[in-house]
């Protein structure tokens, strides 16, 4: 179909997301329209983003042996990997390294924890501590992904202090049982529900590459948009050896554009988090995401393989001529380090 340029700016700076049938004509674009697509996507950010930027940072706060089969996590105990291995951190840890990541430029930190779902009361206080300390020290946006967590313990979670809940959909409903064998779709859809009706910020996307067709990340999106979530961490698979998954690479770096720029016009109005397999997939023209359509980035280490060096993605940042986002709250530590190259300043709050 002929895409109408014009018009798809013109509704999308409203807040309209494309029609599904635009965003797959948009999946088969190149030359001058792919140059469209991206354009238009990029000014599509700056109407509603601005030059603010999220950035996000993680602990990975419990690794391994974890029951379930999705096969492109080395965590899952289904397979033979070098994924570390550890019990729950520490409360003093994670603050810790909540703190470092404060000083990295980090406004969110998360709590990321292997296994179906954090139902241990013992484990669950200890987040509950943390969360509490980390919103307390730091004044950081603080989130948690602790899998398919019950409303009711997410409700705790929340009386402690938690403001965003992440829980990736991973794929598109019709092709998550070719990646997740032990839980279903619905499953994973219910749990940003829960977060979501808690009043929660909710962080829910997915992960490309991993075989899925374009439809199906067109897919995604719409069920996203469907489901209403706050932010989309968009993940670009690394292929991680020993797992099923572990000799996949099937994306370029322009097709990893192409899904950031879709999204955006998809999603016009939310947040779009560049996150693990940026380095891998992405190479040299990682700064290209927020021409594309992208107003956030991960910051420092993945769950389970190295990020980049911060400086380097400051460094990014700035050339780009974009600005962090000051935390949501005022921090009782040192100033958010990045700030002392920002110019601007962001109304406090959760978003």
């Amino acid at each position: 179909m002929k895409l109408d340029w014009s018009d798809i700016r013109r509704r999308t700076a409203a807040g309209e997301g494309v029609r599904e049938a635009e965003a797959l004509a948009m999946t088969a674009l190149g030359g001058d329209e792919l140059r469209a697509l991206f354009d238009t996507a990029g000014a599509i950010r700056v109407e509603h983003k601005g030059n603010f930027v999220n950035t996000c940072g993680i602990s990975n706060a419990k690794s391994g042996r974890c029951a379930e089969a999705c096969s492109f996590c080395s965590q899952s105990a289904h397979f033979t990997t070098d994924a570390p291995k550890y019990t729950l951190k520490s409360a003093d840890t994670m603050v810790a390294e909540a703190h470092a990541a404060r000083e990295a430029g980090v406004r969110e930190f998360s709590l990321v924890a292997s296994g179906r779902a954090m139902t241990n009361r013992a484990e669950l206080d200890t987040v509950k501590s943390a969360v509490s300390r980390i919103r307390e020290e730091t004044g950081m946006q603080t989130c948690a992904s602790l899998g398919l967590m019950p409303k009711e313990l997410l409700a705790e979670l929340k009386d402690a202090g938690l403001q965003a809940v992440h829980h990736n959909l991973e794929t598109a409903r019709s092709f998550h049982a070719n990646i997740v064998q032990t839980h279903t779709w619905d499953e994973e859809a219910d749990t940003v529900r829960a977060a979501r009706d808690l009043g929660l910020y909710t962080c829910c996307g997915g992960i490309f590459g991993m075989g899925e067709s374009w439809a199906q990340r067109v897919e995604l999106a719409m069920q996203l948009r469907e489901l209403d979530v706050d932010s989309v961490p968009l993940n670009f698979l690394n292929p991680r050896p020993g797992t099923p998954l572990g000799e996949q690479a099937e994306l370029t770096a322009e097709d990893c554009l192409k899904v950031v720029a879709i999204f955006r016009l998809v999603l016009p109005t939310k947040d779009l988090i560049v996150c693990g397999g940026r380095s891998v997939n992405l190479g040299q023209r990682q700064d290209e995401i927020f021409r594309c359509g992208a107003n956030g980035v991960m910051i420092g280490n993945y769950l389970t393989t190295a990020g980049r060096d911060v400086e380097l993605d400051l460094d990014m940042l700035e050339k780009e001529g974009l600005v962090i986002r000051p935390p949501p709250h005022k921090p009782h530590a040192p100033s958010l380090r990045a700030a002392v190259r920002a110019e601007g300043t962001d109304a406090n709050g959760v978003t």
